[in-house]
């Protein structure tokens, strides 16, 4: 069978590794010119064109392991010749600390020695169709590539199944990203990593995340609302470095005798949540993967994974039934009416709650305005999806779940089965930041994050591989936003005062 992939990222590289190892003829169409640098030392340059996020910070989740050692086991041997750390967490689950570079770096190394499969630098402008099927696709200088199977693997931005996608949901991400790469210097280790593969200090207005990576690398990135200028000269180079002071979890991994900065204040923004299915009226053979179909905040790291097991379910559906393309598109569109738009909605959900505490702190108010659900009057309230994940710092039962959640082990709805734990938590005074309430804090002196008191110390710092996985209980909390605004008004002519 002959097959055209447009976009070679890492679903579309996926893919073609695949469907090539089961026999088809595989043609890879790519716009970006640049080639893959010789080595992997060189991904920091490595410019990929139309990536956004390629030099962002990543986490690669068990989800990602467990599919490539299951399909593609030399992709994984070879990610972990090349430098990618493995991170033994609870329940026999393995992750990655990885750059996102990296993994695209040796997918492509796999794809341009993988016979069967051939790369076409070019622009694809449409999908060419004949009676209800694809026959394949036509290139922007009018070359028609003909095919059996078109897989459309060009990103959120791409046109080429357009014509047959129905918008579901297109909503903003409420999120900025604003981070910066780090390299350990010799000697130095890792910093404290309070939530198994990341570090995380949640602030009331903003969150501090830290990406352990390969290579001795690292990346500190603050996210916060699009709509908060006091915090916009976190894009500034010396506001981001004071910022860095303020947040003692950042402090602590910066310090310039642990590592050096290797990139400048990379800001990520229009971010949106996207989620489309294909018209009944699509042509059978036609496939939209990965962004194509559905994007989320990347806050939780869930892009490559969720991308990479979308391109397996395609080539698992094409070797069940080589020949019958409904069979194909039925067995996908199951996958992504199910589990992708489970997913989907579990980060919108978590989206929308976190951006109104946001906002409200903005704006003067506490994070939360009235009691907690599962802490007021009514009881049996449902216990807000941001604080079930939040829980994770102060009671084990529920940091399992959120481990399982976190890494797509586990079904969104596993979560329902510790609301009511953390409902408990909240009405015996507990709130995201501080120590679980049988650790003797009295309901009546709880605090809201937003003034929260001094950082608990995290555990003794260790070498990566003697680190042990999980969340210590009470993961720590940011500083109060208004701190953050002090701290970047002081080094920026142009922030706005504090409130």
């Amino acid at each position: 069978m002959q097959v055209v992939i447009a976009g070679a990222g890492v679903s579309g590289l996926t893919t073609a590794l695949a469907l090539a190892r089961q026999g088809h003829r595989v043609q890879l169409v790519d716009r970006d010119p640049a080639p893959r640098p010789g080595d992997v030392a060189g991904v920091e340059d490595w410019q990929r064109r139309g990536v956004a996020q390629f030099h962002q910070p990543h986490a690669l989740l068990a989800r990602l392991y467990s599919e490539l050692a299951a399909a593609l086991p030399d992709v994984l041997e070879a990610l972990l010749a090349r430098g990618a750390r493995p991170v033994a967490l609870p329940d026999d689950l393995t992750a990655l600390w990885c750059r996102r570079s990296t993994l695209e770096w040796v997918l492509r190394a796999a794809v341009e020695t993988e016979p069967g499969v051939a790369r076409v630098e070019a622009a694809v402008s449409e999908v060419a169709v004949d009676g209800d099927r694809v026959s394949g696709v036509r290139l922007a200088d009018g070359t028609l590539l003909r095919a059996d199977l078109v897989v459309d693997a060009t990103g959120r931005r791409g046109r080429l199944s357009r014509p047959w996608l129905r918008e579901e949901v297109d909503v903003p991400a409420d999120e900025v990203y604003v981070s910066r790469r780090y390299r350990l210097r010799p000697g130095a280790a890792f910093g404290t990593v309070n939530r198994n593969v990341i570090s995380v200090a949640e602030g009331d207005g903003y969150t501090l995340l830290v990406f352990p990576h390969d290579a001795g690398t690292f990346t500190v990135c603050f996210t916060r609302l699009p709509d908060d200028p006091e915090l916009d000269p976190l894009r500034e180079q010396a506001a981001f470095k004071a910022a860095t002071q303020v947040v003692p979890l950042a402090a602590e991994w910066t310090d310039p005798e642990r590592a050096e900065p290797v990139s400048p204040v990379m800001v990520m923004s229009g971010l949106r949540s996207t989620f489309r299915t294909l018209d009944d009226a699509a042509p059978l053979g036609l496939h939209p993967l990965a962004d194509a179909v559905c994007t989320t905040n990347p806050h939780f790291g869930r892009g490559s994974a969720l991308a990479i097991t979308h391109a397996l379910r395609l080539a698992a559906a094409v070797a069940a039934a080589p020949d019958d393309a409904r069979a194909w598109r039925a067995q996908v569109d199951a996958w992504v009416d199910g589990e992708l738009r489970a997913w989907f909605d579990d980060a919108r959900m978590t989206d929308v709650a976190r951006a109104q505490a946001w906002r409200n702190v903005r704006d003067g108010r506490p994070p939360m305005t009235g009691p907690p659900a599962g802490a007021g009057p009514d009881r049996a309230a449902p216990v807000p999806h941001f604080l079930v994940l939040a829980a994770a710092g102060a009671d084990p039962v529920v940091a399992r779940a959120v481990l399982r959640h976190f890494h797509l082990v586990d079904p969104p709805a596993a979560l329902d089965a510790v609301r009511p734990r953390v409902a408990e938590m909240l009405a015996q005074g507990w709130l995201p930041g501080r120590p679980p309430p049988q650790a003797g804090r009295p309901r009546d002196s709880a605090v809201t994050a937003g003034d929260a008191g001094p950082l608990r110390p995290g555990p003794p710092r260790q070498a990566p591989d003697e680190r042990p996985a999980g969340p210590p209980p009470g993961a720590p909390v940011g500083p109060p936003r208004r701190r953050l605004v002090e701290a970047l008004a002081a080094w920026s002519p142009d922030a706005a005062l504090p409130r």
